[in-house]
Order: structure tokens, then C-alpha cells, then sequence
């Protein structure tokens, strides 16, 4: 039965991942699908003009820079330093944590239940952290790009409209945008320089921009009217979010009070009372409670996650 208990942390973490994949994924391939199909056919006629330019900007963007973690995209999601250190903190923390609550509990086969509790609180944590720099980037484009709307409509061109706009952006949109700088300063066209600096925050307004900018770039046009509707777009859109969170809130508010109640009361009760809940996990009747408990949890969590999305 201790055995069932492991393997049902394990599940429970895979099946946080499976939903945030099952709810995300369908939407986020179909934004993708769109982007690329427009790209291909704005580059196009540049690849039949130019078969080598073309070969070489899609050579100059890697799918992962030389000496990049695997948790570097995440971080800069999030907001975090790049690099082994964070991951290695949050990883070491964690191992601590759950092995002096196990010690207090007084068993070892609490340590794969609290392992698998810290690890959903830490996404939960990451998820925060992502959420909130992208609420940031997304309310600095369209000043960002009302910048660029005026500096293109007086006469200069789209790249030399990025640069002088993005010198006056602050923070976190600045880190994007020099980053994109530095890549057009190596020699890389505008549009592909925004693409590889923005691919890490997935955020589909940047890859919108980036469309937008490559046509600009290669085959002329009034973009900046292109731009100006775009920013009014965004603006209009975050105000409906806005004022959509505002009317959600009681509902999300509760069902993350109603998920999260029971697993943080049984910790608090189990590191503040260690005799109450050894039984639990010594006796195979408490094994039995614990497996039911731990099913209803994932099952009204499960529900409550869909009440949340479905707002």
C-alpha cells in the first residue's frame, strides 16, 4: 500500500501537467499553425528573389542558443535569472523540506506525498510569476508601438523606428527588445531578431508584431497603420480581461480556497500533530483512507479547475 502511495503522488503530478497541456495545447497549435502559415507566404516571394538570403535567416535562428539550459525559456517566462542556480535552489529546497517533514511526521513514506505537494505549490508558484510578466509585456506593447506609429509616420523607416522607440521602454519589454537589437547587430533582418528574442515568452501579440514587421521590411507598405490598429486592439483586449477578472474573481478565489483547503490542513495537522496522523501511514486501513481522500481531492480539483476555465 506505501507503494500505492508513491505511485499515486507521481500520478497526481502527471496529471497537473496532462491538463495544462490538454487545455493549452489546442489553442496554442492552432495560434501557431496560423502564424507560420502567414509567415511562409510573406516569405515566399523573397525566397524565390533571393534563395540564399532566405537560406541563410532561417540558418541564423537555432532552435536553442549554444550553452542554453533546458530551464533557461522557463525562467525567462518567469521572470528568474537564467542559468542552473534557481532551478538548483528551488530543487534543493524542496529535497530539504520534504525531508524534515518527514522526519516530523515520523515516517519516510511521507516524503513522496510532501515531495509531490512542494512541487505543485512551486508550479503554482512559476505559473504566477509567468502570468504576471506577461500581463507586463502585453500593457507595454501598445505604448510601444504607438512610439513606433509616430516615429514611422515623420519618415523613418521600420528598423530605425524600433531602435529609437525601444530606447525608451523600461522593463521587462526592455530585455526583449535589446535583445532583438543585439541579434539585428550580428546581421540578422528585424523580423527574425524579434522572433528568436520573443520565442521563450511564447506570447502571441510579440508573434503577431513580428509578421507585421516583416512585411514592412520586405515588401513596404503603411505598416504603421498595420501597428496603430494593433495597439488600439491590445488596449481594447486587456480591458475586457480586466474587467472579466474582476467578475471571476469570487468564483476563482473560491475554488482555489475549496482545492487547496483539505491538502493544507492535513499538512498543518500532520507537522503540528505527528501522533494523530501516524496511523495513516503505518496501518493498512489508513492506507485505505488515504487513497480514497487523495482520489476525491484530484477528482473535485479536477472540477474545480474546469469551473475556473470554463468563466
Amino acid at each position: 500500500m506505501t507503494l500505492a502511495l508513491v505511485l499515486l503522488s507521481a500520478v497526481s503530478l502527471l496529471l497537473a501537467g496532462a491538463i495544462e497541456l490538454w487545455w493549452g495545447s489546442p489553442l496554442r497549435q492552432q495560434q501557431r499553425k496560423s502564424l507560420a502559415h502567414l509567415e511562409k507566404n510573406l516569405a515566399a516571394p523573397v525566397a524565390a528573389a533571393n534563395p540564399a538570403a532566405a537560406g541563410a535567416a532561417g540558418a541564423a535562428a537555432p532552435a536553442r542558443q549554444p550553452g542554453e539550459l533546458v530551464t533557461d525559456p522557463l525562467c525567462l517566462r518567469a521572470g528568474l535569472p537564467t542559468g542552473w542556480r534557481v532551478p538548483g535552489q528551488i530543487a534543493a529546497l524542496g529535497l530539504l523540506l520534504t525531508v524534515l517533514g518527514a522526519w516530523r511526521i515520523g515516517t519516510a513514506w511521507a516524503w513522496p506525498v510532501l515531495l509531490a505537494v512542494y512541487a505543485a505549490m512551486a508550479w503554482l508558484w512559476l505559473r504566477a510569476r509567468i502570468e504576471k510578466l506577461r500581463r507586463q509585456l502585453v500593457r507595454q506593447l501598445p505604448d510601444f508601438l504607438d512610439a513606433m506609429v509616430r516615429l514611422a509616420s515623420i519618415g523613418n523607416s521600420l528598423p530605425m523606428a524600433f531602435q529609437t522607440a525601444a530606447a525608451s521602454v523600461q522593463a521587462p519589454l526592455r530585455g526583449v527588445l535589446d535583445q532583438t537589437m543585439r541579434s539585428v547587430r550580428t546581421g540578422l533582418e528585424l523580423d527574425r531578431a524579434l522572433q528568436l528574442a520573443a520565442r521563450p515568452y511564447r506570447l502571441e501579440a510579440l508573434d503577431l508584431l513580428h509578421v507585421v514587421l516583416g512585411t514592412g521590411v520586405r515588401m513596404g507598405g503603411r505598416a504603421d497603420h498595420i501597428l496603430q490598429r494593433m495597439s488600439d486592439f491590445m488596449r481594447d483586449l486587456d480591458h475586457a480581461q480586466q474587467e472579466l477578472r474582476a467578475i471571476t474573481s469570487e468564483t476563482r478565489m473560491s475554488a482555489w480556497v475549496l482545492g487547496l483547503l483539505p491538502i493544507v490542513v492535513a499538512i498543518f495537522m500532520s507537522l503540528l500533530n505527528p501522533a494523530f496522523f501516524h496511523p495513516m501511514f503505518t496501518h493498512p486501513l489508513g492506507h485505505k483512507i488515504l487513497l480514497i481522500a487523495a482520489v476525491m481531492e484530484l477528482i473535485g480539483g479536477f472540477l474545480l479547475y474546469r469551473l475556473a476555465r470554463s468563466l
